[in-house]
């Protein structure tokens, strides 16, 4: 049972649970299929951020969104990322100049952000700021979102420096986690961790994410290093995703926690875009993508995801909630 001082995080708990399920969450808004993703070519995003691009909470003195964990204002690099991405969509949606250069304009200034935000290792530390003790600093998610970035920012400017902050980037991702990095090498390939922690985490999401700032580096610039990477990765999630089917949802890592129903949406959405970007392994993605989205359409396999997933954060609540 938790102490006093876990209980009294729980009304600020239920309120963030609570907005997750109504869709009221800035961070679970729905994230279907890129609008603009074409496969093999570096133009709209694979996954919908646009909603992303609309904040109306507290802002540092240079105007960048910040979130408050544990009492502290903090500048998250997800967020920062995922926003921008956001406004790239949303520009190529604007036929009006002005609105399309507006979204340009704010895309650019997260993108010097996230380049000048890099530390001397390529990556953007995020679980120090947290408290939490992972044997890296890094998040796979991250490092891919912000890859995915840059390669735009550097395409849109036609600036070496974003190729080259891109090209920095990578190194977490090729560095095992035991080093301070974000993979993990097993049976299968390469699993790219969001959460790099001591034993096998693999949450499906993140790695995702990862796997697609990587090959979209690919589009523009060939790296060896790199493509062995992707092809290893891929391999491994190809081989990894039927355990990740609970038997009526999917699992949100393998540690076996429930997807929650955004996350479980956000699978389905993942997982048509990597039928449709890597054909080689267009079966095993489109497989588990069409047995996930019958889960789906049950009300009854829903409501006891959404039970369990309740059951198994009221056991181990997170360590920090972002406001």
């Amino acid at each position: 049972m938790p102490g006093l001082a876990g209980l009294s995080r729980y009304p600020q708990l239920f309120s963030h649970w609570g907005k997750m399920v109504l869709g009221r969450s800035y961070w679970h808004t729905r994230q279907g299929p890129g609008p603009h993703y074409q496969p093999g070519v570096l133009a709209g995003y694979f996954n919908d951020m646009t909603a992303k691009v609309h904040w109306d909470g507290p802002q540092n003195a240079q105007g960048l969104p910040v979130v408050e964990t544990q009492g502290r204002p903090l500048l998250f690099p997800t967020m920062l990322l995922q926003k921008a991405l956001g406004h790239w969509d949303a520009a190529l949606a604007r036929s009006g100049e002005a609105e399309r250069a507006s979204h340009e304009r704010e895309f650019l200034r997260l993108a010097r952000w996230a380049a000048q935000a890099q530390d001397e290792r390529g990556g953007w530390a995020w679980w120090p700021l947290l408290g939490l003790p992972y044997p890296s600093p890094y998040s796979a998610m991250i490092q891919g979102e912000g890859l995915s970035v840059l390669v735009r920012a550097a395409q849109l400017t036609g600036e070496g420096g974003y190729l080259a902050a891109a090209q920095r980037a990578l190194q977490p991702l090729q560095t095992e986690v035991s080093r301070g990095g974000v993979a993990r090498r097993i049976a299968e390939g390469v699993v790219l961790e969001e959460f790099p922690s001591e034993h096998l985490n693999a949450a499906l999401n993140g790695w995702v994410f990862a796997l697609f700032g990587l090959h979209e580096f690919l589009l523009v610039r060939e790296d060896p290093e790199a493509r062995a990477l992707l092809g290893s990765t891929l391999r491994a999630l190809a081989a990894l995703l039927p355990r990740y089917d609970a038997g009526f949802w999917s699992y949100y890592d393998l540690q076996g926690k429930i997807a929650s129903p955004f996350y479980h949406q956000l699978h389905l959405a993942q997982l048509g875009a990597l039928a449709l970007t890597f054909p080689e392994h267009a079966s095993a993605f489109g497989h588990s993508r069409t047995v996930f989205e019958g889960y789906a359409r049950s009300r009854l396999n829903t409501n006891r995801a959404m039970f369990l997933k309740l059951r198994q954060k009221l056991r181990t609540p997170p360590a920090a909630v972002l406001r």
